[in-house]
């Protein structure tokens, strides 16, 4: 995502007018956070604000771009030929899990809803650095592992679809309204190793003979 400020400037203020965006962004929502809230968060004046940054958008930009960095920090997973690829595949699955219940990543993706039910384009730049970024993990972990023969070649974003929909079913859903809590470390190993049991029904390599 590009990110647009003003003339250089320090970059501690920089740091902390972010920091403030984020925390009220996540907590009070777009429309609740207003230049003059964060500025005040921030130990700022509006003006620095806006020597910092375009403008509200601008900063909303910026600020979730941080948090999906900090909080979905999704890195390639690199197979080879001799690797335990089932571990692997766990391995994948966890960092699939563990970043969609984090608390921030929750509060991200209440944010994303009120944004997309009033049809702020907004919320496609929110999709792009948020959910996107962890789609092409996965699309690059099965692209490797088609090619490495672990796994049938076929359409890759139907594999990913497939396997988001086996991890987070429904109860993803009811976590997001409150009416659940998020799994726990044991229920998320469960979880895991049914997908990918369920995935392999599927796309295991057909047998040589």
């Amino acid at each position: 995502m590009q990110i647009t400020v003003g003339r250089p400037k320090d970059l501690e203020k920089h740091q902390q007018i972010l920091a403030a965006a984020k925390a009220l962004f996540l907590t009070q929502g777009y429309h609740g956070s207003s230049m003059n809230q964060i500025a005040k968060q921030a130990g700022v004046t509006k003006l620095t604000i806006y020597n910092h940054f375009k403008d509200k958008e601008n900063l909303f930009s910026c600020a979730i771009a941080a948090t999906c960095e900090e909080s979905i920090s999704a890195r390639p997973l690199n197979l080879a030929a001799d690797c335990d690829f089932k571990q692997a595949f766990i391995q994948v699955c966890e960092l699939a899990l563990n970043v969609v219940n984090l608390p921030e990543a929750l509060k991200l993706e209440h944010l994303l809803l009120e944004l997309a039910a009033e049809k702020n384009p907004l919320a496609r730049q929110f999709y792009d650095a948020s959910h996107q970024r962890m789609y092409l993990v996965w699309q690059d972990f099965f692209q490797q592992a088609a090619q490495l023969g672990f796994l049938q070649h076929a359409e890759i974003e139907k594999q990913t679809d497939l396997i988001l929909s086996l991890l987070l079913g429904v109860r993803h859903h009811e976590v997001l309204l409150g009416i659940r809590k998020p799994p726990t470390a044991t229920e998320k190993h469960q979880i895991i190793l049914d997908s990918i049991e369920l995935f392999l029904l599927k796309y295991n390599p057909t047998p040589q003979y």
